[in-house]
């Protein structure tokens, strides 16, 4: 989706997606997200691997979240492997989905019970900023 388009709705993509536009809704692809440095997402994402350029705001369902340089995530997100660059960041809640468990099995209502009913979670504060120090 180019610069400039703006999305609003839900989506199953069976191959890969690549955002540079606004997308509000639902995505569900069975291959990797991409989000370039002008992509803003909002909603729900479920891919196997979601690359962060630019900005995602939500929920996440994947097995690899890698936040680049500049890549701004504010969501709850439920991945094996989380990777954040420099200069990225990360706002919002992680879990490790169950070993037995592909991402593809999970519900995404499921997921957001989960978190919801996460006894943990209320005890954090609101927000965690996490960034890597330059030595």
């Amino acid at each position: 989706m180019a610069r400039g388009n703006r999305f609003s709705g839900d989506t199953r993509i069976s191959g890969k997606m690549h955002v540079d536009g606004t997308f509000e809704g639902h995505i569900v692809a069975e291959d990797d997200v991409s989000i370039g440095i002008y992509g803003l997402i909002t909603g729900r994402v479920r891919g196997t691997k979601i690359f962060v350029s630019g900005k995602l705001e939500g929920d996440v369902i994947c097995d690899h979240l890698f936040i680049e340089s500049g890549g701004q995530v504010n969501a709850r997100v439920c991945c094996a492997d989380m990777k954040v660059d420099q200069g990225g960041v990360f706002v919002g809640e992680r879990s490790l989905p169950e070993p037995t468990l592909g991402i593809h099995s999970i519900d995404i209502s499921e997921a957001e019970q989960y978190a919801e009913h996460n006894d943990i979670f209320a005890s954090l504060p609101e927000r965690i900023t996490l960034s890597k120090k330059v030595k």
